[in-house]
């Protein structure tokens, strides 16, 4: 499974390269630099800047997962290539493991480098290191949720996941109830912020079981589509 999983890995890192989206998700990525730039001439409190550029960088939580993870399981899905591997001795749960090592640290790195620039544009001050931790633990949160959705809706997959995000994850994570630690998006906001309220270790955990929850959603899905 393991050499499995590294062919897919480097196939899909190959059509990675020779398509668009690297280059869009970079784009995207400079989108909290440029908004820090901005904010910077227009405010003085560089405190508020940073919590600012950390709220508008869990909007990349929104798009790069769904735009890298959820285009690339759900195409493959859709236009039978997924289907002629499992029609050979490939094991299924191998295709999303290969995927999945290929686009997760793209989209980390795309995460990690976008928020660091954002917050030293804006403040003069590199994140410490807590915070870009929280950042790529709710990237990686969120590549695991498009993975689940696309593998749902192959179709519809960066669609629905940038749907479910804005639609349910971002509302739930302000609501003052325990049901912001649903919340993808609050959970790695929390971890990111030192002013937060919520402990950075018992927001590490729920996002941790909602990243696995929604994996198993993906595996079990995967086994159980048709030839």
């Amino acid at each position: 499974m393991i050499d499995t999983t590294l062919t897919i890995a480097a196939l899909t890192l190959k059509r990675l390269m020779r398509g668009k989206t690297l280059w869009i998700g970079l784009v995207v990525a400079l989108l909290p630099v440029v908004f820090a730039i901005v904010l910077r001439a227009s405010f003085a409190d560089n405190s508020k800047i940073t919590s600012q550029i950390l709220a508008f960088e869990m909007l990349l939580l929104v798009v790069l997962p769904a735009m890298f993870v959820g285009a690339s399981i759900g195409e493959d899905i859709e236009d039978r290539t997924a289907t002629y591997l499992w029609s050979r001795p490939v094991p299924r749960a191998a295709v999303i493991a290969g995927k999945l090592l290929a686009l997760v640290p793209i989209v980390v790195v795309l995460v990690i480098a976008s928020w660091v620039g954002g917050a030293t544009a804006g403040a003069d001050v590199a994140p410490p290191a807590a915070s870009i931790a929280g950042v790529a633990a709710g990237a990686i949160a969120t590549c695991l949720t498009a993975t689940g959705i696309a593998t749902l809706v192959p179709k519809h997959g960066t669609a629905l996941t940038v749907v479910y995000m804005l639609l349910f994850d971002l509302p739930v994570g302000v609501l003052p109830a325990s049901l912001r630690f649903l919340s993808i998006t609050h959970l790695a906001h929390a971890i990111a912020d030192e002013r937060s309220q919520d402990t950075p270790l018992v927001c590490a955990i729920a996002l941790a079981i909602l990243g696995a929850i929604w994996l198993g959603v993906a595996i079990f899905r995967i086994r159980r589509i048709e030839v």
